[in-house]
């Protein structure tokens, strides 16, 4: 991932730009009692994308329009008094507790409270109070445009290559060690460790594809390759449907497991396990290929998975129909497996 350095230096130094700015033009254009409310907001209005930087600044002037406006009515009916400023702080933390302010709540009452007491009922200073926080609206969302808005697209790319590529690469190891020879209890353990990891992995990349739609939003650089916020749904689909062949591909290694210490480990026979091999290394190309958009590479795999998966379930345990203990075993592995390949279709079909 890309941002926790190279984006948090760039936020910092938009942040400076943006602040200083907002200063200027405060001391600048407004009286001295307000000039720090601009500076301030500039400072809150600008986040790490343009659109949560657009989201933050209209819950900012809606706590300060809902802090300022009965502060200033009451103190200019009643004058500043302590009952009228305990109404006012009364009715400003009410109003805080509407989900419409977001992280930016605590700022009704802060309004509030300085345009009740700083403002002294002088509908002057209020008005000078809300052109600050325009102000600072205003030099925020321009920096946060204007100066190099982070688009996480490669992020996003990286994170989806490196789900699939963990889904497949467990697929292949486990493909490898049926070919040849029959897990251990230590590698069937391994196995576990990693198809569990594989949930936190998903989840991951589907973080880091949320963060790469967020910063396509109201982005100008969607202008400039509108192609790549266009693939961040696709992104996600292939997210979801890895998720679920991870699940899969935890019950395939649940159900060695379950094989190794049960007594009819020995019945699992060498001509079931090698062809099964074949079939999940082919389930291991179709999701690499799958995740790295590799058409002619994905229907390539997907044609020898189903290969393998018919003639394991047509010939090659017709001879050994006196062992009925091993088919609940057979019958739960290759209908995991068949399910990887079906997924993997499905998801294939509505790209």
């Amino acid at each position: 991932m890309r941002w926790p350095r190279h984006d948090q230096g760039l936020l910092q130094a938009k942040s400076v730009a943006a602040v200083v700015t907002a200063w200027m033009l405060a001391s600048w254009l407004l009286p001295p009692s307000v000039t720090t409310f601009a500076p301030f907001t500039a400072l809150l209005a600008l986040q790490s994308t343009v659109y949560r930087s657009v989201w933050h600044s209209l819950q900012y002037a809606a706590a300060v329009a809902a802090g300022v406006l009965p502060a200033t009515a009451l103190s200019a009916a009643t004058g500043v008094q302590a009952w009228s400023l305990a109404v006012v702080m009364t009715a400003a933390f009410a109003a805080a507790r509407l989900p419409v302010y977001g992280p930016l709540r605590l700022q009704v009452p802060v309004t509030a409270l300085f345009a009740f007491t700083a403002g002294g009922g002088v509908v002057g200073y209020s008005l000078h109070l809300v052109a600050a926080v325009a102000l600072g609206i205003g030099c925020g969302l321009t920096v946060s445009l204007l100066l190099a808005p982070p688009a996480y697209y490669r992020s996003a790319e990286e994170a989806v290559l490196q789900l699939s590529a963990s889904v497949a690469e467990l697929l292949t190891d486990i493909a490898g060690t049926l070919r040849d020879s029959a897990p251990d209890r230590a590698r069937s353990d391994a196995w576990a460790r990693r198809a569990s990891n594989l949930e936190a992995t998903a989840r991951r990349a589907r973080e880091t594809v949320d963060e790469g739609e967020t910063s396509a939003r109201l982005n100008p650089r969607r202008l400039w390759r509108p192609d790549r916020p266009a693939a961040l749904p696709r992104q996600r689909r292939v997210v979801n449907t890895l998720q679920r062949v991870a699940l899969q591909t935890q019950s395939i290694q649940r159900g060695l497991a379950y094989a190794a210490d049960s007594d009819y480990y020995d019945e699992l026979a060498r001509d079931f396990l090698s062809p099964y091999a074949g079939l999940l290394e082919a389930a291991a190309g179709g999701v690499e290929a799958f995740g790295g958009l590799d058409g002619d590479a994905f229907d390539h795999h997907l044609n020898a998975g189903h290969r393998h998966y018919m003639a394991l379930t047509t010939g090659s345990r017709l001879e050994h129909l006196n062992a009925p203990n091993e088919w609940p075993l057979y019958g739960g592995l290759l209908t995991d497996a068949y399910r990887i390949l079906e997924e993997l279709q499905e998801a294939a079909r509505h790209d």
